[in-house]
């Protein structure tokens, strides 16, 4: 009695928790685990947008990195494998010995009918070693031949072998001058395995009094240690499907978002937050429309970027995103800004998300508005002096910088732009340069969808002046710039399926007809936001009066109202023909 008390005692705690503990438990623990990531202290039910085995998966495939508790106890439950195959002088170790491999040795001991559960779990854990494990050789006398790994290729020959089944290795070494007996050698082994122990132990050490000790290769010291078996476990897992879709160490390595954030960020692109389609998905009868307009499905990007409260808060952040310019796939939208921001860019950039996420729960709760003002303030306070680099990568399209731009002395520029408001009001406007000096203006009032439709129209009206209005000859030099890169790239490749909206294919299919038709040698150009200046504040005028005007800009300085009180020479930088 006294002696199995001994024993008892003498194994680790953990090595009886696969059989001590209930059915079923661990998925209790792991249910407890999710319910406080994804609920409230308190409540009973939760909702658990992504499966729990996913949250453990490593930060680079997609996971939080979570404990995965099955494959932790399997670690903890390796140390009694290790233990066994390492022939400790443990007292519990030499109990499992004697009973259940007394002759065969660790490696070569079948699990029987009469075997508990817990060997019969040693047994198919064994498996985990089989290919990292050797003896490296001391004395020689404790390793035995055949039923221990103590070279490279040793699995494949054991089965095949009729020798004393406890010889150990150091009678394959001759006493007399300290060599491998090679005769030995070629009468037990095979030639490539006899190869593998040359190379292995080049020559025995006779004098050594360094004990035999089991290697582990997976680790530096040798020994098994349960963090480094948990790490393999890991790795010996099937990758989830999808994971591999963003760069997560991007976000993770980010030192300049705050862990708050990063979380956030990992629920929006694991598509874990619970927007309205998500809830839809979920929950019978919740209509995917429900949360802050009534315009379209809220789905990730409507929500954070395509809504157009959204889209004024990018617009006037410090970023100043065209959000109309990005993909579909969030992931995807995500990784193109983030690429192209440097560290604290990709902070604001972070930081924006939030907030614009929080003010939508806040709206939502209180059943308020959506305050974009508010957001944008917040966003400028907590970015103050900070400078940000972007750069969305190479394109085709010709940029135009009018700080050191030139007006021909021959030929037609044309710059444009629009305005437009959460209202779907918008304002276009135009300014046609002819020999360097301002010869015609526009502006246009109309009602848009969104603000690429805005753009696109101020296009329209502005060809429309050039090619009907003006009718100029045959051949004369035109150049269109405008700072919208998608239309653009849509009308100089003839292409109008790639578009951000439906509602503006008969606009852009209009725009490539006149291309295509015209006499002139038109072509259209990228410009940055302040090349195009005058066309914005002529947009501006026409959106906040409502007003449309198009010809010579000394009529529009002569006309009465507010008019001539918001266009005045200062605009013209180049002065009035």
């Amino acid at each position: 009695m006294v002696m199995i008390k001994s024993v008892l005692m003498s194994m680790p705690v953990y090595s009886m928790s696969l059989e001590m503990l209930p059915k079923g438990c661990v998925q209790d623990i792991n249910r407890l685990l999710a319910k406080f990531f994804w609920g409230k202290i308190g409540q009973d039910r939760y909702m658990s947008f992504v499966s729990w085995k996913k949250v453990c998966q490593k930060t680079e495939n997609g996971g939080l990195g979570v404990k995965d508790l099955q494959l932790f106890g399997e670690a903890l439950f390796l140390k009694l494998v290790w233990s066994l195959m390492a022939d400790d002088d443990k007292a519990w170790v030499q109990v499992c010995k004697a009973k259940y491999f007394p002759v065969v040795g660790f490696w070569r001991a079948k699990k029987g009918g009469s075997g508990s559960r817990m060997w019969g779990q040693i047994v198919k854990m064994r498996e985990f070693f089989k290919n990292d494990v050797t003896w490296h050789l001391g004395t020689g006398e404790t390793v035995n031949v055949l039923s221990q790994p103590w070279f490279q290729n040793w699995t494949v020959q054991h089965e095949a072998t009729h020798i004393d089944r406890k010889m150990k290795v150091r009678s394959l070494i001759d006493e007399q001058n300290g060599d491998w007996h090679l005769q030995e050698l070629t009468r037990l082994f095979q030639r490539d395995q006899v190869q593998c122990i040359l190379r292995s132990h080049n020559k025995p050490d006779l004098l050594t009094t360094q004990r035999d000790r089991l290697v582990w290769h997976k680790t530096n010291s040798g020994t098994y240690s349960v963090k480094e078996g948990y790490k393999e476990l890991t790795q010996m897992q099937p990758a989830m499907q999808g994971v591999q879709t963003v760069n997560w160490l991007s976000i993770w390595n980010c030192k300049s978002i705050t862990p708050k954030v990063q979380i956030f960020l990992w629920r929006l692109l694991s598509r874990a937050l619970p927007v309205a389609v998500n809830m839809h998905a979920r929950i019978a009868g919740f209509p995917p429309t429900r949360q802050r307009c009534n315009e379209e499905n809220e789905y990730e990007m409507h929500c954070l970027f395509f809504c157009h409260t959204s889209r004024q808060v990018w617009f006037g952040s410090q970023l100043g995103l065209r959000v109309h310019e990005l993909p579909l796939n969030v992931n995807t939208a995500i990784q193109q800004i983030m690429g192209s921001l440097d560290e604290e860019g990709n902070k604001i950039f972070a930081n924006t998300l939030w907030e614009i996420w929080k003010e939508r729960n806040k709206a939502v709760i209180e059943r308020g508005h959506f305050k974009s003002h508010a957001v944008i303030q917040r966003i400028k306070t907590t970015s103050a002096g900070t400078s940000v680099q972007m750069n969305m990568g190479p394109t085709n399209t010709k940029r135009f910088n009018q700080d050191k731009y030139e007006f021909y002395s021959t030929g037609w520029q044309v710059l444009i732009d629009a305005s437009w408001d959460c209202s779907m009001q918008a304002g276009a406007g135009f300014v046609v340069y002819n020999k360097g000096y301002v010869y015609g203006v526009g502006l246009h009032y109309f009602t848009v969808h969104d603000s690429f439709h805005a753009e696109a129209m101020a296009m329209k009206e502005a060809m429309t002046y050039i090619f009907t209005v003006l009718n100029l000859p045959r051949g004369t030099k035109v150049q269109f710039f405008s700072d919208c890169l998608n239309l653009i790239t849509a009308v100089n490749q003839g292409d109008s399926t790639e578009l951000p909206s439906w509602r503006v294919l008969h606009v852009v299919s209009y725009l490539i007809e006149q291309m295509e038709t015209t006499q002139t040698d038109t072509t259209i150009h990228f410009a940055r936001r302040d090349a195009v200046q005058q066309a914005h504040e002529l947009a501006n005028v026409a959106r906040r009066q409502a007003v449309t005007y198009q010809g010579r800009p000394h009529m529009a300085l002569q006309q009465e109202g507010k008019l001539n009180k918001e266009i005045d020479e200062k605009v013209f930088s180049k002065g009035l023909e």
